[in-house]
């Protein structure tokens, strides 16, 4: 029998700050329509923040209203947007302002028609600038975003308005423009999606990163967006990573400190702390990881031991058994962010689970924005009695071709007498995350067979 102990190791840490998405403090409110509103692609920002960045605390504001424009956003700049005080600016704006109305399944050559279309992109950008102009001048940072596409090439049940995706592409080319004349980061999102939608089409025609809506992403379209977002933004491309031998030597180290390491019999022993945590997929994302190589560039968690002698060996992290390995395998590197029954993992998905009960809550108070932005609410005499309010909107939303207005004046009602009490669990949520997602301590065993 032999028994090492090596003694307690201070190494040497690569820094994230360079590759740091929102330093410290920031408050970053994402602005934008439905698409925006509904919040999937920053909440993957979000989480991703949080289990790369742990220490930073960084506050992120859902500022989408569905079925905005621009002219939406400057009517409600103070008190849904500036109020926030942000640092940052994510805007996406575009999807409503082409008016797809204008466009439908044959190409048309209707001279108003077309002169209504180019009104429209015109109105779009004379309001883009403005908007930029406005954050600019309050020293807000701004990161423009292109839209997402509208699926005009998928085999879908939906009615297809062809020329909604050419349009798109005018105001994608008109964010490049100003993003290069204000000097401003600027996001690519229209280009992915459109190459990644042909390619799937290709071998499925009915086959799309939107919904059959042809307008709103599905998850997986969702985590390309984030995908791109973050590569965009140049995030770091490992959780941690560590390469050492079983005499607790390291070699090299990527944030993440061993602390202490030992070998008793046929088991090596490594104490290590690492500084983030894997990013969690959930099953509907799974399918955009064939489409993007998120798991490669940015969510590596290498393991690697380098002179472990022959034989095959089991992998224990506090105690859990993560899987068998051969030396070889050791020797190359086990990216654990693909095994989710490590410790890591599972805290990780623990923060997700807070972080989708904060979602719900704010999907409530959209919800009330969406109502009391709206223009028909305007109208109403009585704002404040819930009853004058529901007669006055109610016979308005019936006689509109869709349930989706009497289903957000429902829920209105229901949630605008508790919004104090959402704004306070909220918080509340906010602050078990930031709590949730910082990292621990692990024994790693490694275990010959």
């Amino acid at each position: 029998m032999r028994l090492f102990i090596i003694a307690v190791f201070f190494i040497f840490q690569l820094s994230h700050g360079e590759s740091q998405i929102f330093p410290s403090g920031s408050r970053v409110c994402f602005v934008g329509n439905s698409i925006t509103n509904n919040g999937e692609f920053h909440h993957n920002i979000l989480l991703f923040h949080l289990t790369r960045y742990p220490k930073e605390n960084v506050k992120f504001f859902n500022c989408g209203i569905s079925g905005d424009v621009t002219a939406g956003i400057l009517n409600r700049m103070e008190d849904d947007i500036l109020i926030h005080q942000p640092t940052h600016i994510v805007l996406m704006i575009g999807m409503n302002d082409v008016r797809r109305s204008l466009y439908g399944e044959n190409i048309s050559t209707n001279s108003d028609t077309l002169e209504q279309r180019e009104k429209a992109i015109l109105i779009y950008k004379i309001n883009l600038e403005k908007i930029i102009k406005i954050f600019l001048s309050k020293k807000i940072q701004v990161i423009l975003q292109k839209p997402t596409i509208y699926d005009q090439t998928g085999i879908l049940p939906t009615k297809n308005n062809l020329g909604v995706n050419d349009a798109l592409k005018v105001c994608a080319d008109f964010i490049g423009d100003m993003a290069n004349a204000y000097h401003l980061e600027v996001v690519d999102y229209w280009t992915i999606m459109n190459r990644i939608n042909q390619q799937m089409q290709k071998k499925d025609p009915s086959s799309t990163l939107t919904s059959i809506d042809r307008v709103h992403p599905q998850s997986a379209g969702h985590l390309v967006m984030a995908y791109q977002f973050l590569k965009t933004l140049k995030a770091e491309q490992f959780v941690s990573s560590i390469s050492l031998n079983t005499k607790g030597i390291v070699q090299s180290s990527n944030n993440c400190d061993l602390i202490q390491s030992s070998r008793f019999n046929n088991t090596y022993s490594f104490t290590i702390k690492e500084k983030s945590l894997p990013f969690p997929i959930v099953s509907q994302q799974e399918n955009a990881l064939q489409l993007v190589s998120f798991q490669e560039d940015l969510n590596q968690q290498l393991f690697k031991i380098t002179d472990l002698p022959v034989g095959a060996y089991k992998l224990l992290i506090d105690s859990i058994l993560i899987g068998s390995f051969s030396s070889e395998d050791f020797h190359l590197g086990i990216d654990l962010s693909y095994y989710k029954l490590t410790p890591q993992y599972q805290q990780s998905i623990a923060l997700r689970n807070v972080l989708n009960e904060l979602w719900v809550q704010e999907s409530n108070l959209r919800n009330i924005k969406f109502i009391e932005y709206n223009n028909d609410y305007l109208k109403c005499v009585d704002r404040i009695s819930l009853d004058a309010l529901k007669n006055c909107l109610m016979p308005v939303f019936e006689s509109k071709n869709t349930d989706y207005y009497k289903n957000q004046l429902n829920k209105y009602l229901l949630n605008k007498p508790n919004e104090q009490k959402i704004i306070e669990v909220s918080n509340i949520l906010k602050v078990k995350a930031f709590e949730l997602a910082q990292p621990k301590i692990h024994q790693f065993n490694v275990v010959k067979m």
